[in-house]
């Protein structure tokens, strides 16, 4: 006889992924944009960053699409997945009604690279694209330390994909044609909307408690709602700890913009989320990332 029921899985592996994946986003410095080209950690000269700079800017005017390089010293902890999902977020490359951006995140200390690729231009670099051109013009040149011809090279297949309107054929993963996973995607949906609007009223109190007890109820409910009355009581438990530390960091946000003058309304601070910062280079039109794009090591 078994001591608990069998847990959800999906619930549980949603509940872990918010947990597990929300205090990276304030304890990672993710820095601003201060054009096209962003050498954070110094792999290129001034006179290629130059040129790469003009060379993106005549490709937007030309194109309309975006597409940022960014070069950084370390992932502070983040996978490098997740840093440039984050960092696409924040700086909202591409135009806001076309989601035609794209970014080049290349790692210094882990070696790695990541091309991040907005909706409105995953019809030309596809994850099998994108992991192509990591694979033989990125990694072969940089384990060579030539950082410059091999983001060049990059950018060209890139740029040619796209100026050609060389849309990708039969490329569609099996989980494109799967249907059977919406039913968890509109739940994992709706606890996000009801999370964002909840967390805009735990920001703004003095006490940490209320997200602890809001939590627990949640956990509760839904774990009889899905499962049995042990699992919802496990899940109860895990949700109060989550709601803790959601209403602790929430509130830090809502006090540190406050401090600074920012604006502490819904949408101006994301419903709580966002913390204090802002960017002087206005060249990104809004976009956002389709999650797409590819990975890889040198």
């Amino acid at each position: 006889m078994r001591l608990f029921p069998k847990i959800n899985i999906t619930l549980l592996v949603i509940l872990s992924y918010i947990f597990l994946q929300l205090y990276p986003v304030y304890a990672v410095n993710y820095p601003s944009p201060s054009g096209y080209v962003n050498d954070f950690a110094g792999l290129y000269s001034s006179g290629y960053k130059i040129g790469l700079e003009k060379k993106l800017t005549d490709f937007e005017n030309q194109t309309g699409a975006e597409m940022a390089v960014v070069t950084v010293k370390s992932l502070e902890g983040e996978s490098v997945e997740d840093y440039a999902v984050r960092l696409y977020e924040k700086w909202k490359v591409g135009k806001k009604e076309a989601d035609n951006g794209l970014i080049i995140l290349i790692v210094k200390d882990e070696r790695e690279v990541r091309i991040e690729v907005g909706y409105g231009l995953e019809s030309f670099i596809t994850d099998r694209r994108a992991g192509d051109i990591i694979r033989s013009e990125i990694v072969p040149e940089f384990k060579s330390g030539n950082f410059e011809t091999g983001t060049e090279k990059a950018i060209n297949r890139i740029f040619k994909y796209i100026s050609d309107n060389d849309i990708a054929v039969n490329e569609k993963s099996d989980s494109d044609n799967d249907l059977s996973s919406w039913p968890i995607l509109l739940v994992f949906l709706i606890i996000y909307l009801f999370g964002t609007y909840l967390a805009s009223f735990l920001g703004r109190t003095k006490e940490i408690w209320p997200g602890g007890a809001i939590g627990g109820i949640l956990g509760l409910i839904t774990g009889v709602i899905f499962s049995t009355y042990a699992v919802a009581l496990i899940f109860g438990i895990f949700s109060t700890l989550f709601g803790l530390l959601l209403d602790f960091i929430l509130s830090r946000n809502f006090k540190i913009r406050k401090e600074k003058g920012l604006p502490t309304n819904f949408w101006s601070s994301g419903g709580g989320f966002k913390s204090g910062g802002g960017s002087s280079f206005g060249g990104f039109g809004g976009g956002s990332s389709g999650g797409g794009g590819a990975s890889g090591k040198w």
